[in-house]
């Protein structure tokens, strides 16, 4: 069998493909493999606002490129995707995920769900696996969600009216909104008075008071008096309210209630006689005798 020379050319680009095929078994199995998320969109306890969750899958590597069972991964997202080609810096700036599960062995898929993201933002993952050694993978393709959240906030309450007033309450009425515009069942009532016409931009002066009933379910008809307030005095009410995900409505419409007058006029405290005046008789007087002319002689 001839042999063929080769030339110094041919053999030095064998040995750089030899060098670089570790690096791109490790590689190449990333590159197609984390291409699906799915979301889901939860209350986190302990929070205000609804967060957002998202399930990250991809297929599994091995210890030894395609082969085997890797020892552990790295995932990590940021709210910007890479500039250009440097997915290093980008890498070094991004959040770690925690509680990542163990590797399966190559060709499984894992998953991994990250939690108390923010709701109708877009988020950027990227993946790398580590073996025992550790010899860490390159970066895996760049994995793309925007998270769906709640965004709509409980309508306007439009119908509050004021039912009944004493000297010192206000009793008012309204229609519950829902949690979604008109629909479900909100959070919490935020309701306030003042004794100036209550906008937009005043709403924060206005007074709060307290013992606010819950939300009721849409459509259904709510109370409540308000407490403490000052006889024969003009009050403005006005109402908001907040969904669980911490959506706030609009202004409600504005009425007005006037509590009764129920101060009466101060007892007189000084009442005394005038020593220089008369004696008062208190005699009826008698009108003078009145005669009338006749004609007798």
């Amino acid at each position: 069998m001839p042999i063929h020379a080769r030339s110094a050319t041919h053999l030095d680009a064998n040995a750089a493909s030899n060098e670089l095929w570790p690096l791109f078994r490790w590689l190449a199995p990333l590159i197609f493999t984390l291409v699906y998320l799915s979301i889901g969109v939860g209350p986190a306890a302990g929070q205000t606002a609804a967060d957002s969750t998202v399930t990250v899958l991809w297929t599994a590597s091995g210890d030894d490129g395609n082969t085997g069972t890797a020892t552990s991964y790295a995932l990590r997202y940021r709210t910007v995707g890479v500039t250009g080609t440097d997915t290093t810096s980008w890498w070094n700036a991004a959040t770690s995920v925690t509680g990542l599960p163990a590797p399966h062995a190559a060709g499984a898929t894992d998953s991994m769900k990250v939690r108390g993201l923010t709701p109708v933002t877009t988020y950027y993952f990227v993946l790398r696996v580590a073996d025992e050694v550790p010899n860490w993978s390159g970066f895996s393709n760049i994995a793309v969600k925007t998270t769906s959240g709640d965004t709509t906030p409980p309508a306007a309450v439009a119908d509050l009216a004021v039912t009944a007033t004493t000297g010192t309450s206000i009793s008012v009425r309204w229609t519950a909104p829902g949690d979604n515009g008109a629909t479900g069942t909100a959070k919490s009532y935020d309701i306030r008075y003042s004794t100036s016409a209550i906008t937009a931009s005043n709403w924060s002066a206005a007074t709060q008071p307290t013992g606010e009933p819950a939300p009721a379910a849409a459509g259904t008809a709510q109370t409540y008096t308000i407490t403490g307030l000052t006889p024969s005095r003009t009050y403005y009410i006005a109402m908001k309210t907040t969904d669980d995900a911490g959506n706030i409505s609009v202004l409600s419409n504005v009425p007005s209630g006037t509590t009764a007058d129920t101060i009466a006029p101060a007892p007189v405290t000084d009442l005394s006689l005038n020593p220089d005046s008369e004696p008062a008789d208190w005699t009826v007087q008698a009108g003078p005798e009145i005669q009338m002319a006749s004609d007798a002689r």
